[in-house]
C-alpha cells in the first residue's frame, strides 16, 4: 500500500509540473525565448540561418528570424555571385584563426569540417547571429549581407571546444 502512495504522489506531482511548465511556456510565448523552435540533436546535420531546419540524432532542428537582420546579416543559404571566406574546422582550433569580412558586402562564409575530426563542429558568432554546424566531413556555407564593421568573438560552442582553444576572430573592415 505505501508503494502505491509514493507512486500515486509522484504521478500526481510530475503531472502538476508538467501543467506548470506548459503554462509558463504559454504565458512567455515565443518572444520570451528568441523566435526560434529548438531541440538540439547531438550529431545531426545542421546549419543556422534565417528559418532553417536541420534533422539531429535527437529530433529537428528549427531556427526562425532570431538569427537574421532583415536586410543585413546571415542568410539562410549561400548567396550566388558573392565573395566566399572559408574557414576549416578541426580538433580544437580553425584555419585560420583570424578571418577578415569586407564591410557591408555580400560574403558566404563556409565551414569545412574533415572527415578525420570524427565529430560535429561549428562556428558561432553570438554578436552578427552567427552559427553554422558541420559534423565530420561536412561543408556547410551561410551568407552574410552588409555586416557591420567591428572585431568578433567566434568560437565552437560544442561543449568543451572553445574552452580547449577552438576559438577564432572575425573582423569586419
Amino acid at each position: 500500500m505505501k508503494a502505491q502512495r509514493i507512486a500515486g504522489l509522484t504521478a500526481l506531482v510530475s503531472g502538476v509540473l508538467l501543467v506548470l511548465g506548459i503554462a509558463a511556456a504559454a504565458i512567455a510565448g515565443p518572444g520570451m525565448f528568441g523566435t526560434s523552435s529548438t531541440t538540439y540533436g547531438a550529431m545531426g546535420p545542421w546549419m543556422i540561418g534565417n528559418g532553417q531546419t536541420g534533422r539531429g540524432m535527437m529530433g529537428e532542428t528549427t531556427y526562425g528570424g532570431m538569427m537574421g537582420f532583415g536586410a543585413s546579416g546571415p542568410a539562410s543559404t549561400a548567396i550566388p555571385g558573392a565573395a566566399e571566406v572559408r574557414v576549416q574546422a578541426a580538433n580544437f582550433s580553425f584555419t585560420p584563426s583570424e578571418v577578415r569580412v569586407p564591410k557591408g558586402a555580400d560574403v558566404n562564409l563556409t565551414l569545412i569540417n574533415p572527415a578525420s575530426s570524427g565529430v560535429v563542429h561549428d562556428l558561432t558568432v553570438p554578436a552578427l547571429g552567427i552559427h553554422i554546424a558541420a559534423n565530420a566531413g561536412e561543408t556547410r556555407t551561410l551568407g552574410l549581407r552588409g555586416l557591420p564593421a567591428g572585431r568578433y568573438d567566434a568560437y565552437c560552442s560544442v561543449p568543451g571546444h572553445a574552452e580547449a582553444g577552438m576559438r577564432a576572430t572575425i573582423t569586419v573592415e
